[in-house]
């Protein structure tokens, strides 16, 4: 535990091992100061991180391409896209 006096305009610093990081502070409760160092998702890729499925999947493409294990052939973008021809416009 470490004391610190805030200066003329209320401010206190924490020292070099919080340089640069974003927290939340909660000062919800008068007599207790909660600082708590986050990382922030931009809102839309959090969904990734909500669906254990896709992250599960996204991870095992980056474990794979981390070992050199890629697809023996490339994708068919054409017959991928095949069934738009029959989409009405």
């Amino acid at each position: 535990m470490t004391t610190k006096t805030l200066d003329a305009k209320g401010r206190v610093t924490l020292g070099l091992r919080f340089a640069g990081q974003t927290v939340i502070i909660d000062d919800s409760n008068p007599t207790c100061i909660t600082i708590r160092p986050v990382v922030m998702i931009p809102a839309d890729e959090a969904w990734l991180y909500k669906n254990q499925t896709a992250l599960g999947l996204v991870r095992q493409g980056l474990d794979d391409a981390r070992c050199g294990n890629f697809a023996e052939a490339s994708p068919d973008v054409d017959g991928d896209l095949d069934w738009l021809n029959d989409v009405a416009e």
